[in-house]
């Protein structure tokens, strides 16, 4: 296997991701094809993921389901293999294909894991802040998930000391028992908007 064009199939998601999330993701909202080889197509594809990426946003716990997500990889990746064959041969074109496939596989788990799991490395505490600050308050930047390179290149990077997160939306590795920060992560989030306190119910029967 081509070591080179592994990495150029890598490189290629990572464009790719960049892209897809801000032209697409956030791009103006698109019309359902009426038909399932509509559905197949690259118009099909941009709507299924922009009708998914708003609904990630209106509720970050919200993911699109796995199998929608591989049979859009596998068609992604097999249409690449075949136009590249021709040209490069079948070894540097299934490389190509492993290194896109296998990096838009390690997004997948980034981007999930951002929402559901708390940080472990000075990287995972990173890409949690910059794509949470992307989700809360600058959803037209911020468009690198795995990395910033590519919003530091188009000018679309941006940063905060302190996250000021809408209480009832941190994810909940962020927040305690109380549903306050937890002190680890205070120095980069807080939260904003009121309380919501539960109401002691009187005891039945009570005088």
């Amino acid at each position: 296997m081509s070591l080179a064009f592994f990495s150029l199939g890598a490189l290629a998601w990572s464009a790719s991701e960049y892209a897809i999330h801000r032209f697409v993701g956030h791009g103006p909202r698109r019309k359902k094809p009426s038909t399932w080889r509509g559905m197949l197509s690259l118009e099909g594809l941009a709507y299924a993921f922009n009708s998914e990426h708003l609904a990630h946003h209106a509720d970050p716990s919200y993911f699109a389901p796995s199998s929608q997500k591989a049979a859009a990889a596998a068609l992604t990746v097999g249409a690449g293999f075949v136009c590249l064959t021709p040209i490069f041969g079948p070894r540097r074109a299934l490389a190509f294909a492993t290194g896109l496939a296998s990096t838009y596989l390690g997004y997948e788990i980034v981007h999930r894991r951002i929402h559901t799991h708390a940080p472990k490395s000075a990287y995972a505490a990173f890409v949690r802040k910059h794509h949470l600050l992307h989700h809360h308050k600058t959803p037209k930047e911020n468009h690198g998930v795995t990395t910033p390179v590519w919003d530091a290149v188009f000018g679309t990077y941006s940063k905060v000391d302190v996250l000021r997160m809408p209480r009832g939306a941190a994810p909940a590795w962020m927040t305690g028992a109380d549903g306050e920060i937890l002190p680890a992560y205070a120095d980069d989030y807080t939260l904003v908007g009121p309380k919501v306190t539960t109401r002691a119910q009187p005891t039945v029967g009570a005088a």
